[in-house]
């Protein structure tokens, strides 16, 4: 059992290991023959001129190896750029969506637009960038940068198709993470060293279209001079544009008027500043504050011999001239922008102006980096030579808060993983130990390379420790941005390639970390929905498990080839519907436009009701057979989602933003642990869960006492089960709280994990917790012996294990295939009680699926899937899937009206309908139980869901529903797999026969 995950995972308990061929890609799929993988990636070329030209890329990932002596051009948008082991090569790219990574390549040029760049043991390179945070440089020598000035047709398409915005380019603020001091990697070219003079012009005819040219003036991304001019004195002058559909333009124009003054543009910065900045920023002045809140701004910073007065001068003609022909323009021009008054009032604006943005965590700042180089003051000691003393102290500091953070984390092994109260205090205390640590090693990081020998591992075990906190914050709280802040983590770690040289540090013990990081970061973007990034890091741990298992012959590489396949399968299973041949990743979290509105006047009817709301869920999965990825069967993988709101800045089914900036500001990732609600979502919090893997009885009854206890007033106690049935073989059946059986749980006869002895190979949770290779295999074997007289097995739970929480409000939802057993249970304390029971047969034709799924437990979490799986339909076009969801949606909204207007509904079921969940789960458990009703494959009343108390007939055979299920039959032409119209009196009467 675990609450969630172990993050090294165990292999099936049976001897009989087959091996499974390895996992085949899209693009070397038979049926997707017009995507080729040599059109992404380019091996062992030389002497060649390669084209790729706009739409040949379109997103994908792209690899550069092994070359000598090419020009490639891509003049299309990519997801990542890797290139190792090129020499004299020139390679221009199109806007990346993530992050270029060049390795171990000579003598050649690169100008690239990126969200990330990073150089490792690289020399004698020209690099024309523009990246929208900090280019970084490793064991790299002689690499020379410049601003990448370009225009090409499609190029600022091609820049939103990356996400990347132009006005935010950081080309000069270089990072070295070898840096000696004395010495320099690198040098920053000027504005004469334009690109063309390195990377020849194309001449091939198919690029004749594009008119590609490097003039600054019409360059999608703006000459910058950057670090060029950081340090030197010219007086300064801030501009912002505020949000508005001149904005860019203005900003553009404003910057070629300059060039005429003999003026620099030292940097851009575009971003969204919080009113509490701007009232910081522009002195406190009303309209600005109101300005900011319309959208992003534009700050440009100019230098230059009275810069401030021809600036001015400059933006008043400028500001004239663009808006006075505007009809009735409601802002005076002079605040459709902003201008430094004086030079004095310059410096300190620019320095909030780049604080602000530094503050708002964008990925393109730039300004400030989650690598650092050393403090001014550590730098002035390395460069003197004598300050061994502060040194030491330094290192000395380094090592208290590095093993405090060890026994901290460690700590957590021992609290208890139920109850909000106790675990909150030494969560928090860890953190922020982990935040001074995060904090202390990006200050003193030269420091420590020189005196600590720290190594980039070591890094990025404390990036990881701090990922896996914000991930069983939200285990803890359900609060899905946990999620998001885990991912952050998790990406930078694996973009600035912390864990890249653990191959040559020849211990097993660090490749075994690397493969947990590649787990517990699978798991997290298996929960985001984060497909694309999801099936790359399953190729890197195929990869990385091969390493491993070659270099060290380890006793469980059989354990880690079951994960890869675990894993594979999982995914495969949440991807088996295709829209127009393309698999789709569903989500199965609750968003605005799914939850059934209360019908007009059903406030009056309410009102004279008590009304409850969950607070508490437990779910449960023991399926034996059933398809699995950890500690987390497929059943309980979609129901702890349709428990959950969709994050708001996370509302499409497919995939989200995969490049995410590590957080670098600790105080606001403190500020975001200890504020669980501040002002992120709209509605209430989600409901607080536990999630137990074939848990044993006493598990179970702690959790769900634990539940119990902290329920607040007008509380629900959500219990969901999902697990194989238990007869008890009686011939007489009479008390229903036992003899009629239950569902069977765990049957290890160790009731604690922590008592357990743990072998090599054992189990460690998240939080690196020991666990007993029964606790996370998925094919420990239940037996059950019929026992003679009334003695039940003891590894069950039973209708009457239940009894005692019904004393507060309990929805119950039992999927097992004896789920009859939950029936009818006594109401015995009369508080609100309702029980949703899956079918308990299932027809012939689906035995075969029952390891990939429950179908009861679909139609409650994806009504849509499920129709469409009892319809044999995997595979729609994308007008097939709308009309499907607007139909499905049109019935769950009709049936919830029904509730309210039937008055044959037990007032029980009102208690709970005010509960946005449960008012969705009431609303597709009656879909679901009129759609087996009318599909001809189901006959018979074993075949179709109950309920306690049982609903009215008014709701289950309502002939309107089954006319709209009828027509939506029709529209997917499957039309024959149903009755040939809503059912009479005459079928109710025979079909429950």
């Amino acid at each position: 059992m675990g609450c969630l995950f172990s993050f090294f995972f165990r292999p099936s308990a049976s001897s009989d290991i087959v091996e499974t061929p390895r996992q085949v890609f899209s693009w070397e799929k038979e049926d997707r023959q017009a995507i080729k993988k040599e059109d992404f990636i380019l091996d062992k070329r030389k002497n060649e001129t390669i084209y790729r030209l706009p739409g040949s890329v379109n997103g994908q990932q792209f690899i550069i190896q092994n070359c000598d002596n090419c020009t490639v051009y891509v003049f299309d948008h990519t997801g990542q750029i890797q290139i190792d082991d090129c020499t004299n090569c020139r390679i221009f790219i199109g806007p990346v969506h993530g992050s270029v990574f060049i390795r171990d390549s000579t003598n050649s040029i690169l100008a690239t637009v990126c969200q990330q760049f990073r150089t490792r043991d690289c020399r004698d390179l020209y690099i024309y960038l523009s990246c929208t945070s900090q280019p970084i440089i490793e064991s790299s020598h002689n690499i020379k940068f410049g601003c990448l000035t370009l225009n090409y047709y499609k190029l600022d398409e091609q820049y939103k198709a990356a996400d990347i915005n132009p006005w935010n380019n950081t080309w000069g603020n270089i990072h070295d993470f070898t840096s000696i001091p004395g010495t320099n990697n690198y040098s920053l070219l000027d504005q004469n060293e334009n690109l063309f003079k390195h990377l020849p012009i194309p001449i091939d005819p198919s690029c004749s279209h594009l008119n590609i040219n490097d003039n600054m003036e019409t360059s999608v991304t703006p000459f910058t001079y950057g670090e060029l001019y950081r340090h030197r004195s010219e007086e300064r002058c801030l501009v912002v544009f505020f949000h508005n559909l001149n904005a860019n333009s203005c900003a553009r124009e404003l910057i070629l008027m300059t060039k005429q003054s003999e003026l620099v543009l030292v940097q851009t910065k575009c971003y969204s500043i919080n009113e509490m900045s701007a009232a910081r920023l522009f002195s406190g002045n009303a309209t600005y504050n109101s300005l900011v809140t319309k959208g992003p701004v534009i700050g440009l910073e100019f230098a230059g011999t009275n810069c401030v007065q021809i600036c001015q001068q400059l933006l008043n003609n400028l500001t004239q001239l663009k808006y006075q022909n505007l009809p009735q323009t409601k802002i005076k021009f002079s605040y459709l922008d902003f201008i430094s008054q004086s030079a004095i009032d310059a410096h300190e604006q620019l320095d909030k102006f780049y604080n602000f943005a530094n503050n708002e965590r964008m990925t393109a700042t730039g300004v400030s980096s989650i690598e650092k180089t050393a403090t001014p003051a550590d730098q002035q000691r390395l460069n003197e030579g004598n300050g061994d003393d502060y040194e030491d102290k330094i290192v000395q500091e380094f090592s208290h808060l590095l093993e405090k953070s060890k026994q901290l984390f460690n700590g957590l092994r021992d609290l208890p993983q139920y109850g909000h109260k106790q675990w909150q205090p030494y969560f928090g205390r860890t953190f922020d130990v982990y935040t001074k640590l995060w904090k202390f090693q990006q200050q003193h990081r030269v420091l420590l390379d020189k005196k600590y020998n720290l190594k980039r591992w070591q890094i990025g075990e404390i990036a990881s420790k701090i990922g896996q906190l914000y991930y069983h914050f939200y285990i803890r709280t359900s609060e899905t941005n946990y999620l998001n802040e885990a991912c952050a983590f998790y990406s930078a770690i694996r973009t600035r390639a912390y864990y890249s040289k653990v191959n040559r540090e020849e211990k097993p013990d660090l490749m075994v970390k690397k493969l947990r990081y590649y787990a517990r970061f699978i798991v997290v973007c298996l929960l985001l929905k984060k497909t694309k990034i999801m099936r790359e890091l399953v190729c890197e741990l195929n990869r990385q498990i091969d390493e491993y298992v070659k270099a060290y012959d380890p006793d469980d590489s059989l354990e880690w080839q079951l994960v890869l396949n675990e894993i594979s399968t999982f995914i495969d299973v949440d991807n088996q519907l295709n829209i127009d041949h393309i698999p789709i990743t569903l989500s199965y979290r609750l968003t605005n436009s799914l939850i059934p509105p209360l019908p007009i006047g059903s406030e009056k009817f309410l009102s004279n009701i008590q009304l409850y709301t969950v607070e508490e869920i437990l779910i449960i999965g023991n399926y034996q057979d059933q398809i699995k990825f950890s500690e987390l069967t497929i059943d309980m993988y979609r129901m702890l989602q349709a428990v959950e709101k969709q994050p708001i800045e996370s509302t499409s089914i497919y995939d989200e933003k995969t490049t995410v900036q590590s957080p670098t500001s600790t105080n606001h990732q403190q500020r975001d642990i200890y504020n669980l609600s501040d002002g992120d979502f709209q509605h209430r919090p989600n409901p607080h869960k536990y999630l137990l893997y074939k848990p044993n009885f006493s598990q179970i009854y702690a959790f769900t006492a634990s539940a119990f206890k902290e329920l607040p007033n007008h509380g629900i106690l959500l219990l969901y089960i999902s697990a194989d049935g238990y007869d008890t073989h009686l011939k007489s059946k009479i008390e229903q709280s036992y003899d009629f059986g239950g569902v069977k749980t765990n049957n290890r006869r160790d009731d604690t994990i922590e008592n357990s002895n743990s072998s090599p190979t054992s189990t460690t949770n998240t939080l690196g917790k020991k666990s007993s290779p029964s606790s996370a295999t998925a094919t420990t074997t239940t037996t059950t012996t019929t026992t003679i007289g009334s003695i039940k097995d003891i590894h069950n739970i039973f209708p009457g294990d239940l009894y005692p929480f019904l004393r507060k409000p309990l929805f119950l939802i039992i999927d097992s295939n004896n789920s009859i057993a939950f029936q009818n249970m006594p109401n015995l304390f009369g508080q609100p009680f309702v029980s949703l029971l899956s079918p308990i047969k299932l027809p012939t034709v689906f035995h075969d699926y029952q390891n990939k799924g429950s179908l009861f437990t679909l139609f409650l979490t994806s009504p849509i899937f499920a129709f469409c799986f009892v319809c044999h339909l995997n595979d729609l076009t994308n007008e097939q899937w709308n009309l499907c969801q607007e139909h499905i949606n049109k019935i769950i909204f009709e049936i919830t009206k029904l509730f309210l207007k039937s008055k044959l509904v037990d007032s029980t079921i009102y208690h709970f309908f005010v509960d946005e969940f449960l008012r969705l789960f009431l609303s597709r458990f009656v879909f679901c139980y009129a759609v087996l009703r009318l599909h001809r494959a189901f006959k018979g009343s074993g075949f179709y869901p109950s309920s306690q108390p049982q609903l009215s007939n008014d709701l289950l055979e309502n002939v309107q529903i089954h006319k709209m299920i009828l027509e939506l039959s029709a529209l997917l032409n499957v039309r024959q797999l149903f009755l040939e119209g809503p059912l009479t009196t005459a079928d109710l009467i025979s079909s429950n026969q």
